[in-house]
């Protein structure tokens, strides 16, 4: 027994060990990567750290796709690329102009690679977006990922990454809007500019503004911590700013499968962040101002439902819903028939909270 104990506990020494074991230090730790050009010409970007000189080293190459572009990379490292720790995948507007998945299907074959990967389309060529981050002493997709965490929290980019954006691009009754992001006019910063429509798999050319994207994202009934909308109001004469923070939303949509008419109800309640008018707590003034931001809201919603309609977009899964409970209506040109229905919206806004102030 004391024989056999010995030979098992000398066997589990023997049999433990990574086989598996993959070392930074034998490899380039990709986190940012560039994408332009089209299929038979396209151009990567690699953004790794370089620990002794506390920046970020860029890698360019060329290819017919982007496993060929990987390819030529690694020709000019002297340690193989790893992407296992990539965050952030930049792509040029005019690259999504054709199918997506043409580029994200290395990331979706290699088992290695984080299905948590941020997407973001830019503003003209990715190259300065790339050198942007060269000097930064941390990762280089870690600075996108973070500035596009922080803005989803502020409701103006949907959350997404490469494992919903990849169940998403096959569906015909839900269609994607990935960050637009542009440069700063010192070219020192990245800046929020919207969202960029998707019709399938490839970009629409239209952006939504970010007051835009974040109407989208309530219509989606997707506030996250914070989804503020400002107006100015206009009292004695004077005008004042007015911001209100969405707590809650409350949605309903009814179909009207005769007349292909969705009435679309939300309730919103919000939270009143600034109004240095006070005296809100009094009724008519609370009215007026609830009035107001109702009315401004009711017209963004018809706004951005008209561009999406035009567009052919469904970033609200109106097909899924009609798929699911009025499968008559749905047919399998989703999006010709999603623009030719009646989108009725139809809002109210509730002041749940007015501050502490009275």
């Amino acid at each position: 027994m004391y024989r056999k104990g010995i030979m098992l506990l000398l066997s589990m020494l023997l049999l433990a060990g990574c086989w598996d074991e993959r070392l930074y230090k034998n490899a380039s730790v990709v986190t940012l990567v560039g994408v332009d050009g089209y299929i038979g010409a396209y151009k990567g970007y690699y953004a790794y750290p370089n620990t002794a000189a506390q920046q970020n080293e860029v890698i360019e190459a060329d290819g017919i796709s982007p496993r060929d572009v990987r390819n030529q990379a690694n020709l000019k490292v002297e340690q193989t690329l790893d992407l296992s720790e990539l965050s952030t995948i930049l792509v040029s507007d005019q690259t999504v102009r054709e199918p997506l998945y043409d580029i994200l299907d290395i990331y979706f074959r290699d088992p290695q690679n984080p299905i948590s990967i941020k997407i973001a389309v830019t503003e003209g060529d990715v190259k300065p977006f790339i050198e942007l981050t060269k000097d930064l002493a941390g990762g280089a997709g870690g600075y996108y990922e973070r500035f596009m965490e922080s803005t989803e929290e502020n409701t103006i980019f949907p959350k997404l990454d490469l494992q919903t954006v990849g169940s998403m691009l096959f569906e015909q009754t839900i269609d994607i809007a990935l960050p637009y992001i542009q440069l700063s006019e010192d070219k020192k910063h990245a800046v929020a500019a919207g969202v960029a429509l998707f019709s399938g798999q490839t970009f629409t050319g239209t952006i939504l503004t970010p007051k835009q994207s974040l109407t989208m994202l309530l219509l989606m009934n997707q506030p996250s911590k914070q989804a503020r909308m400002s107006y100015m109001w206009k009292h004695d004469g004077k005008s004042m700013p007015i911001t209100a923070d969405v707590i809650h939303i409350k949605r309903q949509w009814t179909v009207n499968e005769e007349l292909k008419r969705i009435d679309m109800d939300y309730l919103i309640e919000v939270e009143i962040e600034e109004f240095a008018h006070d005296h809100l707590y009094k009724d008519p003034v609370f009215k007026e101002v609830q009035q107001l931001i109702q009315d401004h809201v009711q017209g963004e919603f018809e706004e951005v439902l008209r561009i999406l309609q035009g567009q052919q977009s469904d970033t609200l899964g109106i097909g899924r819903y009609i798929r699911a409970y009025h499968s008559k209506m749905f047919q399998k040109d989703w999006h010709a028939v999603y623009a030719s229905l009646q989108l009725v919206p139809s809002v109210q806004v509730k002041i749940i909270r007015t501050g502490v102030l009275r």
